[in-house]
């Protein structure tokens, strides 16, 4: 499983980080995020998160930059699944499977809702701000709309399904896939 690359990007309140987490506990890999490589990045410069975001604020650190160098090291690394936004930024490397997962609006801001514990309004924002955010992040990478089918191997609605379900999905799909790739290093 050490060449086995996932990458699961989608919209806010989708459930990126659910499905990732779920299919880890399934099949043995690495969750990585955004989240994740600034936690490391804090940890390793010995700084606070507050540092961190002025450091960024004032154009002394180029965070997205780090943030795909480090996401690109673990790509090499393989045995990985990397979800949300920092999938986003991979979409242009190779990939065992690649799956963008999306859902209605509506239920998206009440999942952020939930999960954050904010008023609909304020989740309603966020859901807003991240999708312009993503947007504009595919179209300056790879000059392509966040939905274009052609960026992954599947997309998956989940407004009506429990991210369990989503896992089963994915993992139909990547069953031949890690068969082939089974096959290719036993040869």
């Amino acid at each position: 499983m050490e060449r086995v690359v996932i990458l699961i990007p989608g919209m806010l309140g989708a459930g990126c980080t659910s499905v990732a987490v779920e299919l880890s506990r399934r099949i043995g890999l690495h969750v990585v995020n955004t989240e994740r490589i600034v936690r490391e990045i804090v940890a390793e410069k010995r700084i606070s998160f507050m540092e961190l975001s002025a450091m960024v604020r004032d154009g002394e650190v180029d965070l997205e930059g780090i943030v795909r160098s480090v996401a690109l090291d673990y790509l090499r690394e393989g045995g990985v699944i990397v979800e949300g936004r920092t999938a986003l930024m991979l979409l242009d490397q190779p990939a065992t499977l690649k799956a963008f997962l999306y859902a209605d609006r509506k239920v998206r801001i009440e999942r952020v809702a939930r999960r954050r514990g904010i008023s609909v309004e304020e989740a309603e924002r966020e859901v807003e701000r991240s999708d312009e955010e993503r947007r504009r992040l595919v179209e300056r990478l790879y000059g392509r709309e966040l939905t274009d089918p052609a960026l992954y191997d599947v997309m998956l609605n989940t407004s009506n399904i429990p991210p369990e379900e989503a896992v089963d999905l994915i993992e139909a799909m990547l069953k031949p896939r890690l068969e082939r790739l089974n096959k290719g290093s036993s040869q």
